[in-house]
């Protein structure tokens, strides 16, 4: 087994914290990050674990100078693993600017910045590298109270897309990875942040929401299974060997059904609009010959 180097923030819970666990108990190496080291202290007793303080929504230059530091524990950095993230509930109305701002510091440009400050080390190896980020099945379908969150991961898909396609024009020895789990269980659930302007026309999306988290408690996806076929699917093996692994990756039967429901009711709406699309192509024709 090639032994590797895994950077990986928000462990203190949920995902991050069996993504420790299950890669150290495979004997990889892990720095593991969490706002405090005193949330992950127990980690300190692996071998074959280092801790790190990161808040993700720190400077780009304190980010940098955290994973250079990060690099002197082990010698180097194989994958980084996008994991730290921040929920806010609450229809689109009632959010506060700073709100939506403190989500997007959070979900996207936490990933965004320590991606950029760790790619030059990536690029700079001959082995492959990866960067992994865990985004969501609402980074492909919105939900009412749910619209905050969901245009992070929506951005975080778009980012990533971009990147894998650059890393992959400039020939660079870096592979790019989104992971979309569906409804699990973990704590981001419990800590899910409510706005503190509440409109009572928005009643009735509370309502849903409600239920909706009441369901994930019930039969959300367990977190330790999760984390397991995440490192599967990043490491090409186990349930994931042998497949060839595409940028996306969903992990839970809904993180399937869900985005899929999408696709095909998108896919039936474009086709029954292409002959009113296309009459822009033969505007367009008619202008590329008179328009001089």
């Amino acid at each position: 087994m090639i032994t590797k180097v895994f950077y990986i923030t928000g462990t203190s819970s949920g995902f991050g914290r069996e993504l420790v666990l299950d890669l150290a108990s495979r004997g990889h190496k892990v720095i593991a990050t969490a706002l405090s080291t005193d949330w992950i202290e127990d980690f300190a007793k692996l071998d074959n674990v280092k801790t790190q303080k990161v808040d993700v929504t720190d400077s780009p230059t304190i980010l940098q100078q955290k994973v250079e530091e990060a690099i002197t524990f082990f010698g180097k950095i194989d994958v980084l693993v996008n994991n730290a993230g921040f929920s806010q509930t609450g229809c689109l109305e009632e959010l506060s600017d700073g709100e939506l701002r403190k989500s997007f510091d959070t979900n996207f440009f936490g990933p965004v910045n320590l991606t950029k400050a760790i790619l030059p080390h990536f690029r700079s190896t001959e082995t492959e590298s990866l960067i992994c980020t865990v985004t969501s099945m609402c980074g492909i379908v919105s939900f009412p109270m749910a619209g905050a969150y969901a245009s992070t991961k929506f951005a975080l898909e778009g980012y990533f897309e971009g990147l894998s396609s650059e890393m992959k024009m400039v020939q660079a020895p870096v592979r790019v990875l989104c992971i979309a789990p569906g409804g699990f269980k973990t704590e981001l659930i419990d800590n899910t942040k409510k706005p503190q302007n509440i409109l009572d026309v928005y009643s009735p999306a509370r309502v849903y929401m409600d239920s909706l988290l009441k369901n994930m408690h019930a039969t959300g996806g367990i977190p330790k299974i999760g984390a397991k076929l995440m490192i599967d699917a990043m490491l090409q093996e186990g349930s994931a060997e042998g497949k060839e692994i595409p940028l996306r990756v969903p992990i839970g039967s809904d993180g399937v059904d869900i985005p899929l429901d999408k696709f095909k009711s998108q896919a039936e709406a474009y086709e029954s609009w292409r002959s009113f699309a296309a009459e822009a192509d033969s505007a367009m024709d008619g202008c590329n010959t008179n328009c001089n």
